[in-house]
């Protein structure tokens, strides 16, 4: 997992496959973005191929956190599985998906020009 920041947007890059382990270090790196005060988080799953459901339910639980305090969490995907997988658990519902890094931090540009 690499942490980068975008002006005032944390972009976390995940890899490879999100197991158990990886669920919970995921967690706790979006928990101290949250107690750090970086509301706007960027997750960039351009290289995952695969992420368990407790991985799901991390992305979920901090989202809704970061919503409390009008912030937002956005996904990055280009894996044709992964995308399915949001599809099917509905995920793709709950979260603004982006094919490019471009895209989805420009778009918390717009956001952020309008304020």
């Amino acid at each position: 997992m690499k942490r980068e920041t975008y002006e005032n947007i944390e972009i976390i890059s995940l890899e490879a496959r999100i197991d158990q382990d990886g669920s919970e270090e995921l967690e706790t790196l979006l928990q101290t973005c949250y107690e750090e005060g970086k509301y706007n988080i960027c997750i960039d799953l351009t290289n995952v191929k695969h992420m368990c459901s407790s991985a799901l339910g991390s992305l979920v639980r901090i989202k809704s956190k970061l919503n409390d305090k009008d912030g937002d969490m956005k996904i990055i995907i280009s894996n044709e599985n992964l995308m399915r997988l949001f599809q099917t658990t509905m995920l793709d519902k709950v979260f603004e998906i982006y094919e490019s890094r471009r895209e989805c931090l420009s778009i918390f540009d717009e956001y952020f020009e309008r304020f």
